[in-house]
């Protein structure tokens, strides 16, 4: 059974099959799918060397690495300490006494003792006066002439005994005598003959011996008493105050503590990676690579610094290597103050860079920048490196001159036809052989870009 349409309705596909035949134009063609798509509009810089810079940033406080703390070696009553924390103090200026009255005694003994030494050796030195040496010869002519009675008269008690006159004992007394008187002219010839002669080598260096003996007592006595004399061993300024006048002090016990402002130090850590990749030697680390504290308490100023030591051995719980700095500047310190530091580890004066955005990281992991080359873009892998800044070093894929998109690489299609604005624009720095503005890099650096 055939289906009948009805008039109504072919009457309105008449009319609108000829409309649509009036409204097209005999003369127009067909367009291709060529003449569809138009340019990409994008922006480029070219590339040229310039210097880039790699900056670690921590954080550090000034230390005194030249302070000490004083302490006692004997036990006694605090008699004299004055100071206050703040207080600065001369080099060898007493600073702390503790009294100990029996060294002092022991000290007067032992220097009076030394002076009875001296005194016996300038008399030994100096020999016999002459007034000694006048009554040791009248003794021995005094006991010459009593000998010489004595024999004549021994002969004249012989003689008397010989006629009976006397007993014989008397023969033996005048012997005895006479015996006797010639041992006291022999002693008394002695005596004058040392007196003449001088004290012996023998007994000048007896004499010397005990004096130096009595200097050595004295000298372990003074030694006991300067023990409870503290005695600054350098100008500096006292930071603690451990005791006060009445105190008592004992072996080992800490008394005062000094530093010397002279010896601040800007002391921070550094990771091992970073301290260990790049030789942080304080003999060959250039003013290219300098360092730049703020402290908090001078906000708003910058100081030069200049690492003057690093440790040699890494922390082994942080891994961390400690490093010490001298502020180049004239500023007031104080030990504990904190400090904000940039030290710049790494300098590379001719880096290829570009800025951050213009890298992409693709869907497989790589880094890549889309370049412009013969009026179509073209995205090539690179590998990257510093970054300072906004700008990241790229160490393959680009050579010097080529022009990398920076604004629409992240929708430009690989091939596709690009149109420059601007006429291109040159990387920071350009005509300058110098190098052109750096900022700093962040450690660990970030990478930008978007994905395809």
């Amino acid at each position: 059974m055939r289906r009948i349409i009805p008039i109504s309705t072919l009457t309105i596909i008449l009319f609108v099959s000829v409309m649509i035949g009036c409204s097209k134009d005999p003369a127009s063609k067909p367009s291709s799918p060529a003449d569809k798509i138009q340019p990409v509009t994008v922006k480029v810089e070219q590339v040229r060397p310039q210097p880039i810079s790699k900056v670690y940033e921590t954080t550090g406080d000034i230390v005194a690495t030249k302070k000490v703390t004083l302490g006692a070696t004997i036990d006694g009553p605090i008699v004299f300490c004055p100071w206050h924390e703040g207080d600065w103090v001369q080099a060898g200026q007493k600073v702390v006494e503790i009294d100990r009255p029996l060294y002092r005694e022991d000290v007067a003994s032992a220097r009076a003792a030394l002076s009875v030494a001296r005194a016996k050796l300038e008399d030994l030195k100096a020999g016999a006066r002459p007034q000694e040496i006048a009554q040791a010869k009248e003794t021995v002519k005094k006991l010459t002439e009593a000998v010489a009675f004595a024999g004549r008269d021994q002969e004249r008690i012989e003689q008397l005994v010989e006629r009976g006159g006397l007993p014989g004992e008397a023969v033996e007394k005048a012997k005895v005598t006479l015996v006797d008187l010639k041992s006291q002219l022999a002693s008394a010839e002695q005596r004058l003959d040392m007196l003449e002669s001088g004290p012996t080598k023998t007994a000048v260096a007896i004499q010397e011996a005990l004096v130096q003996e009595a200097e050595g007592k004295l000298k372990w006595a003074q030694v006991k008493v300067a023990e409870g004399t503290i005695i600054a061993p350098f100008t500096g300024i006292v930071s603690k105050v451990y005791v006060a006048p009445g105190d008592l002090a004992g072996p080992k016990s800490p008394l005062i503590e000094l530093l010397d402002p002279s010896s601040f130090l800007l002391r921070f850590t550094m990771p091992e990676a970073i301290a260990g990749a790049h030789a942080l030697d304080p003999k060959t680390l250039c003013d290219s690579c300098p360092v730049l504290v703020t402290l908090d308490a001078y906000p708003g100023k910058t100081y030069r610094a200049k690492i003057a030591r690093v440790y040699p051995e890494i922390d082994r719980q942080t891994r961390h290597r400690i490093v010490e700095a001298k502020i180049l500047e004239k500023v007031n310190l104080a030990s504990g103050m904190f400090s904000r530091i940039k030290v710049t580890v790494q300098n590379v004066p001719d880096a290829l860079s570009v800025p951050t955005d213009a890298v992409i990281t693709t869907l497989s992991g790589d880094q890549a920048v889309v370049i412009v080359k013969e009026g179509k873009a073209v995205r090539v892998k690179v590998s990257t490196g510093i970054v300072q800044g906004d700008r990241a070093q790229i160490l393959s894929g680009i050579q010097p001159g080529d022009q990398v998109i920076v604004l629409g690489q992240k929708t430009v299609k690989d091939g596709a036809s690009v149109k420059i604005v601007d006429g291109g624009k040159s990387a920071p720095g350009e005509g300058n052989q110098e190098g052109g503005t750096s900022s700093e890099e962040k450690v660990p650096a970030q990478k930008g870009g978007g994905q395809l």
